[in-house]
């Protein structure tokens, strides 16, 4: 395919941007919430790396499909990926809202 396809690749890529940036917040808030015990950080610091991961994914597609000039998907796995990411960051932070003490 062709063409520039319009403007549909910069949103999808400012979705991916959006997702990401919001597992990272929710990662920050289960790590400041771990208060520098091991355990409780961990959920926080793999939400971080995936967001980050998100990050590049999504800029490294965006660009090497601007530069064929076509408009692909994001891969299932990834698609998959960030959101089983996105479903285990929720279940650990219901965890730690409820077992949160004082």
């Amino acid at each position: 395919m062709s063409g520039d396809g319009g403007l549909q690749p910069e949103r999808t890529v400012m979705a991916w941007q959006r997702t990401a940036l919001g597992l990272g917040g929710v990662s920050a808030l289960l790590l400041h919430h771990a208060n520098g015990q091991l355990g409780p950080s961990i959920p926080g610091v793999v939400g971080l790396l995936v967001a980050l991961a998100t990050l590049v994914l999504a800029e490294v597609h965006h660009e090497r499909h601007r530069e064929q000039q076509e408009s692909s998907p994001m891969g299932r796995g990834a698609v998959r990926g960030v959101s089983a990411a996105a479903v285990l960051l929720s279940l650990a932070s219901m965890a730690v809202v409820l077992t949160r003490q004082g």
